[in-house]
């Protein structure tokens, strides 16, 4: 009796599962069948087995049935059509039509005070990150990067991980972080950042860190912690800090004059499927933490977290940057007050 009543409830879950992803998937567009037909070329730097290349996929799938086979994208995952910046070049100049990567990048390309949302211990969490990138604030920087490169943002909502570290050293107060040699991203942004909080930053490939970390040539890396499991980091560390640094979003771009060339109904099609799909992409990569971190922790990593009296330290730290950035006009000025309006934080 109890075999049949699991099985029921099992077939119940399936159902609702199964419900719940055609309503997901499924809104009323315009007729775009008659269309005159266009094929999309899309690329990215993640793995051809990363979650979010299987978004892409998606994406495309929907779209080409959406659209009624009008509209059709080819996706060109791990860097086959080059690199970040090689291909950030290309579809700029419209050699490719579409282009996933961290939207830190819109810092880079005229729109310095992105780099405020990456600022470590300034957003309390995920949530608060989420309202952020729905904020007008956020939406100004979209507007100004359409504006400076020609580059659309259909979406912005495809969540990344939280940003932690993976260390052979025990990170749980700031007099622990001090002369730490920290793997970073070669950015003078984030290399900046980490210094503030008194780390001895480290430029190292992001292919080389296993080895930098086995070596003992850096003491930690940062990185998202899906990647802290994906990259295997946490084979060669003894600590993960579970403090929650800050938080990465993938964003979609399209070449503006490729986007204003196709019709109305493929325009709602591509940007409507884009933001769904970026909201199961978040909701997804949700669902698999938890398996990572008990992979982790079977394999011996330790969990740790900072110490509560001392986070405020940390967030001190970044504060005085982020001032002193609005004081030599690297950021505009105000920035930091309008940064913690839309966060809901003053």
């Amino acid at each position: 009796m109890k075999n049949r009543i699991f099985l029921a409830l099992m077939i119940i879950g399936i159902a609702v599962n199964f419900v719940f992803a055609l309503a997901v998937f499924s809104m009323d567009f315009q007729d775009a069948s008659k269309d005159p037909k266009v094929t999309l070329t899309w690329g990215n730097t993640a793995a051809a087995q990363d979650l979010s290349t299987k978004g892409m996929e998606k994406v495309a799938a929907l779209v080409e049935e959406r659209s009624g086979g009008s509209l059709k994208i080819n996706t060109f995952p791990a860097s086959q059509l080059g690199s970040a910046v090689t291909q950030m070049e290309m579809i700029i100049d419209g050699s490719i039509d579409m282009f996933t990567e961290g939207s830190n990048y819109m810092a880079d390309f005229g729109v310095p005070d992105r780099n405020i949302f990456s600022m470590y211990f300034q957003i309390p969490s995920q949530e608060h990150a989420i309202k952020f990138i729905n904020s007008d604030l956020y939406k100004s920087w979209e507007d100004q990067f359409l504006a400076n490169t020609g580059l659309r943002t259909l979406a912005s909502n495809w969540m990344r991980p939280p940003v932690v570290i993976a260390s052979n050293v025990p990170l749980n107060t700031f007099e622990s972080f001090q002369g730490l040699k920290l793997r970073a991203l070669p950015s003078k942004f984030t290399l900046a950042a980490l210094a503030s909080l008194g780390t001895n930053p480290t430029a190292v490939a992001y292919d080389e860190v296993y080895l930098a970390l086995q070596q003992g040539i850096i003491d930690a890396t940062i990185a998202t912690l899906d990647a802290v499991y994906k990259m295997n980091f946490y084979q060669v560390s003894k600590y993960l800090l579970m403090n929650e640094l800050s938080y990465v979003n993938f964003a979609i771009w399209i070449n503006e004059n490729k986007f204003q060339s196709l019709t109305k109904a493929q325009q709602e099609i591509l940007s409507e499927t884009c933001k769904e799909v970026g909201t199961w992409y978040a909701n997804t990569v949700k669902e698999e933490l938890d398996s990572y971190i008990k992979a982790m922790v079977d394999h011996g990593i330790q969990l740790i977290n900072i110490v509560e009296e001392d986070l405020p330290k940390f967030r001190a730290a970044t504060t005085k940057l982020i001032k002193q950035y609005e004081e030599d006009g690297t950021f505009t000025k105000g920035l930091y007050d309008k940064f913690l309006k839309e966060l809901g934080l003053q």
